[in-house]
């Protein structure tokens, strides 16, 4: 989840979470210095230019929508395709909202979420502001249920008002997205996974709905798929996997060689490829499951970490089921310490090497596994793992 008041186009890109640190640090030269009064700061919109050149138009948001962005500036209104903006950071925005963001940005989640929701309601707030506002207390939910797992609930339902008050936001795939995961780390695989596949279809058949990006919606597909697998639905996640592979060749297909956008659906096929592997295991056949994953590390491209990552996880898994918890340890420990591209992974990893070293018994296992299990909790609390996470740790 980002840290800042910066209204987010990919989300759920994996791409653009990492350049979350660069949001942060042209957010604090904006809200640098005392407190800001309404009015006294213009907004900034971020958009790029065909030639993938960052702009910036600065004055006051009047729409912000899955069509367009209007914004007017000191030489006149500017309008952005939605697919063109990358990012908008609010300044004409309440004290509330302020507050709110100075909570996040110390961990302090339940605050902030409070804060963030009395911005959303204040009637003084631009409709634009307060539907960010809205996000940004959905967001900061998802964080609290690290450690109030109830938060998750809250999440959903704010998520969900969002929705219903600004259905035409350009941060509505946003929302939906958040709302899925909200319904998943609330316990709801099933409902998870009919929310994440109605996104998916979004873009399921190449060209995607207006406001939406295919990434992003192939990206959810994925996490429908999973969340099937974790409800015992094996027929629908390897029906998805199945979409994904026949759609995402033509999607490369159309891509040039040099595009950015290359990596991230290579990454996806990937994915989408090791699916196979997933359902092995969701059926109990460990030992297919581990000669695929064997065979995928062993065709890698070290430059697709997605496939590799990905790979040593399934494998490590399915050593577990497999009892050989020595070598699936070392495996989860290969994920866990090197996966610098899915937190969701990492935290399985950290949970998968708690599961072996309950079950090795070695001197140090017992304070090992708590460990771990606690790093999961304290820093990957909006991942599915948390929960098992959670459970895991009862009586530690």
């Amino acid at each position: 989840m980002p840290a800042h008041p910066v209204a987010m186009r990919h989300s759920c890109s994996s791409l653009l979470c990492r350049l979350f640190p660069l949001a942060g640090l042209l957010l604090a030269g904006f809200l640098a210095g005392p407190a800001l009064a309404q009015g006294s700061r213009p907004d900034q919109v971020m958009w790029k230019n065909p030639r993938g050149d960052i702009k910036v138009d600065s004055g006051t948001v009047t729409e912000n929508s899955l069509q367009r962005t209007l914004v007017e500036t000191p030489g006149g209104p500017r309008e952005r395709k939605s697919d063109l903006v990358e990012r908008v950071i609010f300044g004409d925005v309440p004290t509330t909202f302020l507050d709110g963001t100075g909570y996040f940005d110390r961990g302090d989640f339940a605050n902030a979420a409070a804060k963030f929701k009395l911005a959303a309601g204040d009637a003084n707030a631009r409709p634009v502001v307060q539907a960010h506002a809205r996000l940004r207390a959905a967001q900061a939910l998802m964080r609290q249920g690290a450690v109030d797992p109830g938060a998750f609930a809250q999440a959903r339902a704010e998520a969900e008002t969002f929705l219903a008050d600004f259905p035409a936001n350009r941060e509505v795939p946003a929302a939906r997205l958040l709302q899925a995961r909200a319904t998943r780390l609330g316990g709801n695989d099933k409902g998870a996974a009919e929310l994440y596949r109605s996104l998916f279809m979004e873009g399921a058949g190449g060209t995607p709905t207006g406001g939406y990006d295919l990434a992003d919606c192939h990206q959810a597909g994925l996490a429908a798929a999973a969340a099937f697998l974790a409800a015992g639905e094996t027929a629908q996640a390897q029906e998805i996997y199945g979409t994904m592979n026949a759609a995402l060749p033509e999607v490369l297909a159309r891509l040039d060689a040099e595009s950015p956008d290359r990596r991230i659906f290579l990454g996806l096929q990937s994915l989408a490829r090791l699916g196979e592997g997933q359902v092995l295991l969701a059926t109990g056949k460990a030992g297919q499951a581990k000669t695929f994953f064997d065979g995928q590390i062993k065709n890698a491209d070290i430059n697709n970490p997605d496939l590799v990552y990905g790979a040593h996880l399934g494998l490590a898994e399915s050593m577990l089921a497999e009892g050989n918890h020595r070598e699936a340890q070392l495996e989860f420990a290969f994920v866990s310490a090197l996966d610098h591209v899915s937190r969701d992974r990492v935290a399985r990893a950290l949970v998968g090497l708690a599961q072996c070293a309950d079950s090795l018994h070695d001197s140090t296992s017992a304070a090992d596994a708590k460990a771990w299990l606690q790093d999961v909790c304290a820093h990957y609390g909006d991942t599915p793992a948390v929960l098992r996470a959670q459970e895991m740790l009862q009586g530690r």
